[in-house]
């Protein structure tokens, strides 16, 4: 009988396993997946139909960034099941990452667009005086600025809890507290107008915020449009020799109330101080 009954020719196996003739010769090269027979005449390669899903596998592994030898490894007869999970879910964790950093890049290209372009959508810079109102805060340090939205979940079924009421045209926003820019770890405070004061209960706090003069300009759009919008609002203060104090944005359409990053709108703004001198 010759040794190659009862097996697929490589090209058959090549048709159903959708590998190429050249890639499934490479899996052997590097022991991912040998040929059942070998013609030692013709030098024919022949699989075993049961090899079918080792070289779906191959193939899997690799669209899920498994190099060659890695994949070589965890098709092994001799590696533990226990050890193809873990290295599964290692991948799934290296990947997760990957997409957090190349969805960073992305916003980080958006802030080239808007700063090449040097003209984000907001209005000339002004002083102007916001009004006395009373306010529900939380204040935390976070992981970093996008964490902002974890104070807003948190703060939420807080609000509800204590059973405060809304004026009808009030705000919402978020104050920045660091003298400086920090790559990790801000002190950020999230606040929502509310009617009156009430009795909070910690994380959350009310406090009364007196009339304030601001210099402020109103941002159309996304947040790529930020660093235009305070390099605008720094020549600004710069120009008039004026003294502020922590930054914050109002949320006059935030994120939540939609999501479509042309339709947000957003008050900076930049608290004027006394010049101690």
């Amino acid at each position: 009988m010759d040794g190659h009954e009862g097996l697929l020719r490589i090209g058959t196996f090549s048709t159903l396993s959708r590998i190429s003739v050249r890639m499934l010769r490479h899996y052997q090269d590097h022991g991912v997946l040998d040929p059942a027979f070998v013609d030692p005449v013709s030098g024919h390669r022949y699989y075993r139909p049961e090899q079918l899903r080792d070289a779906q596998l191959a193939v899997l592994l690799r669209d899920a960034g498994f190099s060659v030898e890695s994949i070589a490894r965890l098709l092994s007869p001799s590696t533990d099941p226990t050890e193809v999970e873990e290295a599964i879910d290692a991948q799934r964790l290296r990947l997760a990452r990957s997409r957090e950093d190349l969805q960073a890049q992305c916003v980080a290209l958006d802030l080239v667009n808007a700063t090449l372009r040097g003209h984000p959508d907001m209005t000339t810079a002004t002083v102007t005086t916001l009004p006395e109102m009373t306010l529900a805060t939380l204040r935390r340090v976070v992981p970093s600025y996008a964490d902002e939205t974890t104070l807003w979940e948190e703060m939420m079924p807080l609000l509800e809890q204590a059973g405060v009421a809304f004026p009808a045209a009030g705000i919402a926003g978020a104050t920045f507290y660091d003298s400086e820019f920090r790559e990790s770890d801000p002190d950020v405070e999230v606040w929502i107008q509310v009617t009156e004061p009430f009795d909070a209960v910690e994380p959350l706090a009310c406090r009364t915020e007196p009339a304030r003069d601001i210099v402020t300009a109103r941002m159309k759009g996304g947040y790529s449009q930020m660093p235009a919008v305070t390099s605008a609002l720094g020549a600004f203060i710069a120009e008039r020799g004026l003294t502020t104090a922590a930054m914050f944005n109002n949320y006059r359409v935030s994120p939540a109330q939609d999501p479509d990053p042309n339709n947000w709108v957003t008050d900076v703004c930049f608290p004027i101080v006394a010049d101690p001198t």
